[in-house]
């Protein structure tokens, strides 16, 4: 790579940080279930919790599109974890989906990218949601899907987790509950080594989500009754890019461009 080159998609990797943008929402909490929220922050995501009158509290949800600054390679150069089982099938398709992948970054977008084209939302709580039969059946929910993402990530060597919350939404969107104003959901985090924890949701969004979805702070081993959001404002809007994945289009949060060494 020539110098001049290098110099410019240092500055632009600067300017695009410089224009960012931001979407901010306020939503007032009630019931119960309040005790699973708390301060929650990560890269390009915050939520601050204060308390209202009446045993309310405020919840004020900040997302950024800023690049995502990660140098993280791939391979990733970590053990495989013992505890993923044995999976021919499921390791075949990571291979695949991450042959010639160079940062962790590449690597997580084609893994989603693939799981969404090849995998069906269906919200049917009844069918199993294990990653084996989401894999096997290529139809999940939002548990099945987040859990079969994790699995992917895992076999790929780059850690993942699932996170559990509320995905606020208007009446007739998939799994919507109007005693609480939206859904129950289950979406990711990715961690990568030099940024931390970043959200991405297996179903919508790589890299970053956006400043509906509000997470627990703790696991919720049973589905939590006597919680309502209502939201208060909501301003900005984020400039995620469109992937085609089959039938889906995610939104994915950009990735720095740094210089070669």
């Amino acid at each position: 790579m020539s110098r001049r080159l290098a110099v410019w998609l240092a500055a632009g990797a600067i300017a695009a940080s410089a224009l960012a943008s931001e979407q901010v929402a306020v939503y007032r909490g009630r019931g119960e279930a309040l005790r699973l929220f708390e301060q929650y922050d990560n890269d390009g995501y915050s939520l601050a919790v204060s308390p209202g009158a009446k045993g309310e509290v405020e919840l004020s949800v900040r997302v950024s599109d800023s690049a995502l600054e990660s140098r993280a390679p791939f391979p990733t150069g970590q053990p495989r974890d013992g505890a993923i089982p044995a999976a021919a099938d499921r390791d075949e398709f990571v291979a695949g989906l991450t042959a010639g992948a160079r940062t962790q970054s590449e690597a997580v977008e084609r893994i989603l990218v693939g799981l969404a084209s090849a995998v069906r939302y269906d919200p049917d709580r009844v069918r199993r949601q294990e990653p084996s039969a989401v894999f096997a059946e290529r139809r999940g929910n939002c548990v099945g899907l987040s859990e079969l993402a994790v699995d992917l990530l895992r076999r790929a060597g780059i850690s993942a987790r699932t996170v559990q919350g509320v995905l606020k939404g208007e009446p007739g969107s998939p799994s919507y509950d109007a005693a609480i104003g939206g859904a129950y959901h289950r979406w990711i985090e990715v961690h990568y080594p030099d940024r931390g924890y970043v959200f991405s949701d297996p179903s919508a969004s790589i890299n970053g989500v956006d400043a509906r979805y509000l997470p627990f702070s703790r696991r919720a081993y049973a589905r939590p009754r006597g919680l309502l959001v209502t939201p208060l404002t909501l301003s900005g809007a984020l400039e995620y890019r469109s992937i085609r994945a089959g039938p889906v289009v995610l939104q994915a949060r950009p990735a720095a461009i740094f210089p070669a060494p």
